[in-house]
């Protein structure tokens, strides 16, 4: 629009949404992201104008943004602007439309270390890709100002003041495994989903370790160094056999479980520790449960295949170092912190440890450590899920998952947030509805409540059922805040508020359709049903009333007493104003009781409609809601197999 009237070429900085914004993180942060806006195209010279009703939600001086209480004087305005080369601009009121087919803002994805090829492609076919030196602080922390993703390895160190720099940012990908370069509370705490990618790398990682162990007994390094020097040192090299030795594993993941295998075709006797794997895995496997005193007392060689945490720091350390056996190797191909390096290096020139493979260093990139003098230790650059096979696999799943949760699909994944294991189409459906009735528990619940939770019945995993309690109550705490609420932070939201959360599971069978109840206790108390048929869901229950059909669209919700003429007065007020009704729901508890209705209606209520439905006689309360739209459903697919054990008030059309 602005090439068609004369303006000059202009770059763009800012280009959103408001309304998906506002959706997504609230409308407090909406209003922060018009000020920036605002300031960025004042400072391209390009003068503004901010339609303000309220004239007091942004504190703004500068004289290129210009106050306007409608579009129209906008459109009156905005032909007395002259072009930056002060050519008059020839200006016309007639904009575009906006095709409801027109393509979405593309997300813009940082990527902050070297990634696999089709990682790139994958990002750059549907985002802005830029490319930053993760390692240069001050470069990283001006790239993430507007950035929607994070692509990090393990060189880039994600601390809370580079998230605090971000204010957009919604995903830190982390291409391979270890997340301890990321700060996960403060990721949690912004409402920031971390993705890793799991297993992807695991059998670069174990035969990475079978090398270092083999370059070890096998006396590789020297051996190759004395022959290129020219010597023939054929009897000062002196290997020794796996066979018949015993291997003692800490951690049988992924990677560990890898290396197991391995090493039994050495004919090895392999025993693990790992306190969350079940003993039939162990079994399945070959290798021996045991302690850690077991592995410190009874190993030939130590590997570690074990996550950074407060409980493996330093793990092998000077007093356990010499628990080994003498002559024992080490390897660790992990994270640099389980071993105390100073320690390992000590222990190797006292000739207690006979020699050590190392991958992974406290601090990397590691320029020094006192085991890079010693002949018989072999150190590698953090290489060990760097094969090409690896590499690539690890780019397909960061590259997918990460433009898969920027437009809010499910990831299987992430780091800080449950997973459900559904096929994303049938899981964006149901979190789509539980979001929907968090919205509406919200409205219908207008104060924050002391207690909310969720009650499943049927069968239904636990990650499911954490998700959508995740899901629904960050609808609600945006709906309550007006703040950017996530998944991933709501609960941690929640705590600070005061807000105590509950997770009941009813009925286990599997026979039965499931159903989520979420609640709202506090000075009122409200529940919104979802079934859902593991195809389709939709909201069938608002507070005791069944509804014939799931609630979508516009909706218009009364509490009132029933009494005649209600119906009729509520009609003629929508009428009177020009808003269609689509569909109508009234159901009540008992005869002049309470009675509840639902109205479908093709278009948003204005304020001052509701404020007259509100004051209508016998009306006690109203509430408007928009909801996602349903598919065709078959209400009966999903009002369950077994009949209610209680009495349920019938809501009919």
């Amino acid at each position: 629009w602005l090439k068609t009237h004369g303006f000059p070429t202009i770059n763009v900085l800012f280009a959103d949404d408001k309304m998906t914004i506002a959706r997504r993180q609230g409308c407090g942060f909406a209003v922060e992201d018009s000020e920036r806006h605002a300031r960025n195209y004042a400072a391209g010279g390009i003068s503004c104008f901010l339609i303000d009703r309220n004239q007091s939600l942004l504190d703004v001086a500068d004289p290129m943004i210009q106050r306007v209480q409608t579009f129209q004087q906008i459109l009156a305005e905005i032909g007395k602007i002259r072009d930056l080369d002060g050519r008059r601009a020839a200006v016309t009121a007639d904009l575009p439309p906006i095709s409801d087919d027109a393509v979405p803002v593309r997300p813009r994805i940082v990527v902050a270390d070297a990634i696999h090829e089709i990682a790139r492609s994958q990002l750059e076919a549907q985002a802005d890709v830029v490319d930053v030196d993760g390692t240069n602080l001050s470069a990283l922390l001006k790239a993430v100002r507007d950035a929607d993703a994070l692509v990090v390895r393990s060189e880039t160190q994600v601390t809370g003041e580079v998230l605090a720099a971000a204010p957009r940012l919604r995903v830190v990908a982390r291409a391979g495994v270890g997340v301890d370069n990321i700060d996960l509370d403060a990721a949690t705490r912004s409402g920031i989903l971390v993705l890793n990618a799991p297993g992807a790398n695991a059998t670069s990682a174990g035969e990475h370790t079978i090398a270092l162990l083999l370059a070890i007994t096998r006396q590789i390094t020297f051996a190759d160094a004395t022959t290129r020097s020219g010597e023939w040192a054929r009897k000062q090299v002196k290997p020794i056999d796996l066979r018949g030795r015993t291997v003692g594993i800490v951690g049988l993941g992924r990677v560990g479980s890898i290396v197991a295998k391995r090493l039994k075709a050495f004919e090895m006797r392999v025993i693990a520790h790992d306190p969350h794997i079940p003993e039939s895995r162990f079994q399945e496997l070959g290798a021996e449960a045991v302690s850690l005193d077991a592995i410190w007392d009874q190993s030939d060689v130590v590997t570690f295949h074990c996550p950074s945490t407060v409980e493996t720091h330093h793990m092998l350390n000077e007093r356990t170092l010499h628990r080994l056996r003498r002559g024992a190797i080490v390897i660790n191909a992990a994270r640099g912190e389980v071993v105390d390096q100073d320690a390992l290096a000590r222990a190797i020139q006292d000739g207690h440890i006979a020699g050590a493979g190392v991958d992974v260093f406290p601090s990397e990139p590691c320029r020094e450590s006192p085991l890079f003098s010693l002949p018989n230790v072999v150190v590698t650059p953090h290489t060990g899920g760097q094969s090409a096979e690896a590499m690539e696999a690890v780019g397909r799943v960061i590259g997918a998952s990460t433009l898969a949760a920027l437009r809010g699909e499910s990831v299987s994944n992430g780091v800080n947030l449950p997973s459900a294991t559904l096929n994303a189409p049938e899981l964006r459906r149901l979190t789509t509805v539980a979001a929907a009735a968090g919205k509406l528990l919200a409205v219908l619940t207008s104060d924050i409540p002391n207690q909310y939770g969720i009650k499943v019945t049927g069968q239904v995993s636990g990650s499911l059922t954490e998700l959508l309690l995740g899901t629904a109550l960050c609808a609600s705490l945006q709906q309550w805040l007006g703040r950017r609420v996530t998944p991933v932070n709501a609960r941690v939201i929640a705590q600070e508020i005061g807000l105590e959360i509950t997770s009941v599971a009813g009925e286990d069978d599997p026979d039965r359709i499931p159903r989520f109840i979420f609640s709202a206790s506090g000075h009122s108390n409200h529940t919104v049903t979802v079934s859902w048929d593991r195809t389709q869901a939709g909201i069938i229950e608002v507070d005791r009333f069944s509804l014939e059909r799931p609630l979508s669209g516009h909706v218009l919700i009364t509490h009132h007493r029933d009494q005649p003429g209600v119906i009729g007065r509520l009609g003629t007020i929508l009428g009177r104003y020009g808003v269609n009704i689509a569909g109508m729901q009234v159901g009540r508890d008992a005869p002049l009781g309470e009675a509840m209705m639902v109205t479908n209606v093709d278009e948003a209520i204005p304020d001052e409609v509701l404020e007259q439905i509100r004051a209508a006689d016998a009306v006690e309360n109203a509430f408007v809601v928009a909801l996602p739209p349903m598919d065709d459903v078959d209400p009966v697919q999903l009002s369950g197999i077994r009949a209610e054990t209680r009495p349920v008030p019938s809501v009919v059309s």
